[in-house]
């Protein structure tokens, strides 16, 4: 019995079945049958077809848990996006101040050179900066001035990404410098169509407005640190306060 078992085992790997298949249709182990077909070599096409149908099955078996992980993942970001938009509410004067600190402390300039200067490839925070500019500080559009830095691959694509600057920006053309190029190690893999570099935008005279926002920031920054020493001291004083509270009880 055993020996006819082992026998179609054989064949069947011969055909292309897979182990777990062969284990299935004559009833034994996949142990057993592992052990009998060791020195069964498939084809490259037997061995592809094998993977394949295995990657089906993986694909078949986790289709329910993807279905339902993507419906939790919408339903999430539809809830959350509800909350975000409480969260922001109506913004005021006040909020766009906080935030454009909050991006210069991030992405301006801050040692070295005195000039006033911000990089980003997001055009978003891009125009973000610019609306906090006019809307906290006056400054207006006319003492912008705006440089493209693009990777050397892409240079043929200066006019292009130039002028698409400028034109999700409102920086007029004559307003930018040349571009700056650049040579990265390693690949870039971006298309050709979507690559736009980055943006570097200055304002002209604008040390004295640089040296206000960098007061600003430090300003920020120490009342933080103080608010969070206030709390870390305020949070170790109800501990120690639990503590003789838990020391001073009777014991049962």
């Amino acid at each position: 019995m055993k020996v006819n078992a082992q026998k179609k085992a054989i064949f069947l790997r011969q055909q292309g079945k897979s182990i777990k298949e062969i284990a299935r249709i004559l009833e034994v182990s996949t142990g057993s049958v592992s052990r009998w077909c060791k020195q069964v070599v498939l084809s490259p096409s037997q061995q592809a077809l094998l993977e394949k149908r295995s990657r089906d099955a993986a694909r078949a078996a986790l289709a329910p848990w993807v279905k339902k992980n993507k419906a939790l993942k919408l339903s999430d970001l539809k809830e959350q996006r509800v909350h975000g938009v409480k969260d922001v509410a109506h913004m005021q004067k006040r909020d766009l101040f906080m935030l454009g600190l909050g991006l210069y402390w991030g992405e301006g300039y801050k040692r070295g050179s005195q000039e006033w200067g911000f990089t980003n490839s997001d055009p978003l925070l891009i125009n973000t900066i610019i609306a906090w500019l006019e809307t906290c500080y006056g400054v207006k559009y006319d003492r912008l001035r705006a440089r493209v830095t693009i990777n050397k691959q892409y240079e043929n694509q200066a006019g292009r990404i130039t002028s698409q600057w400028s034109k999700e920006t409102g920086i007029p053309l004559k307003q930018f410098s040349s571009p700056s190029i650049i040579t990265s190690y390693g690949k870039i893999g971006t298309d050709i169509r979507t690559y736009r570099g980055t943006l570097r935008i200055k304002v002209s005279c604008g040390t004295s407005l640089r040296r206000r926002i960098l007061a600003s920031i430090a300003s920020a920054g120490t009342q933080i640190s103080s608010n969070s020493r206030k709390t870390d001291s305020k949070r170790a004083s109800v501990r120690r306060a639990s503590v003789s509270e838990r020391s001073n009880a009777e014991p049962w």
